[in-house]
């Protein structure tokens, strides 16, 4: 039986051949394959600094680099394996419990930091923008809890560099979501555009896809806008008032400074 390192290698090889779909599903049966059967912790030592030890981090990244390639059709659809695969270790799975202990918790949480960027950018080009943005909120919230993801810094090498250049991909993707939301809802005004997944018609709007620029009849919020005038924060998660349901807030300050006014706006 071939090992996740003899499935990663035959990857490679099929790679560096041209035949990206073929590599493409060894390298889902070497993930496979390690996390039933093998150590996920395994290594290959003789790696330059820029690429990751672990064999399931680079079988992962090789896997994830197709998906998130312009080109190939790589998307859901047309692999639903192993889109499904890389769907188990979003951010708000459960399981896996191959890994254990410090080092395993930190390997999981890179790949499914990993994991959210790619559903994130495969959701955003298919349009749904407020799934993308969530992806990218549920990852930056793992890479919150350890340090070494959350930012790119000197010295930084292998898993810890990796998924540091995508956490920041991340910020800088949900960045341009909310830049988006901010500056179509100011266009259309009349207290529009505020609350996540709400469509307005902006036949006109000009978004940033993962593309490049496209023109749409509607357009879907990504992200919440905090309802207190002169508060110019969005993003995800925002709580919302617990009387109206309909004004989002990105924290019980904002929430509370608002509060004598918003209650006007509050029906019998």
């Amino acid at each position: 039986m071939l090992t996740g390192k003899d499935l990663l290698i035959q990857g490679e090889r099929n790679y560096e051949a041209g035949r990206i779909p073929q590599a493409f599903e060894l390298y889902r049966q070497a993930i496979i394959q390690i996390v039933d059967k093998e150590d996920v912790h395994q290594k290959i030592l003789a790696v330059p600094a820029e690429a990751p030890q672990e064999i399931i981090a680079i079988a992962w990244q090789n896997l994830s680099a197709c998906f998130r390639s312009d080109a190939g059709g790589f998307t859901q659809e047309a692999y639903p394996d192993a889109y499904n695969l890389v769907y188990t270790f979003r951010p708000t799975a459960h399981g896996h419990p191959q890994f254990k202990g410090p080092k395993g918790r930190r390997l999981l949480k890179a790949i499914q930091i990993s994991a959210a960027l790619t559903l994130g950018l495969l959701a955003w080009g298919k349009g749904d923008r407020s799934s993308a943005a969530k992806r990218y909120h549920e990852a930056l919230t793992v890479a919150a809890t350890h340090p070494p993801f959350n930012a790119v810094t000197p010295g930084l090498k292998h898993l810890d560099r990796t998924t540091a250049f995508e956490v920041q991909e991340i910020r800088d993707n949900l960045a341009m979501l909310m830049r988006n939301d901010s500056m179509t809802a100011s266009s259309i005004g009349s207290g529009q555009g505020v609350l996540r997944k709400e469509v307005l018609n902006a036949p006109n709007a000009r978004l940033g896809d993962v593309g490049g620029i496209s023109h749409q009849e509607t357009f879907v919020v990504a992200t919440d806008g905090c309802g207190r005038v002169g508060c110019t924060n969005r993003g995800v998660g925002f709580k919302r008032c617990s009387a109206c349901k309909k004004t989002a807030y990105c924290s019980v300050d904002c929430q509370k400074e608002d509060w004598k006014k918003h209650k006007l706006t509050h029906t019998s």
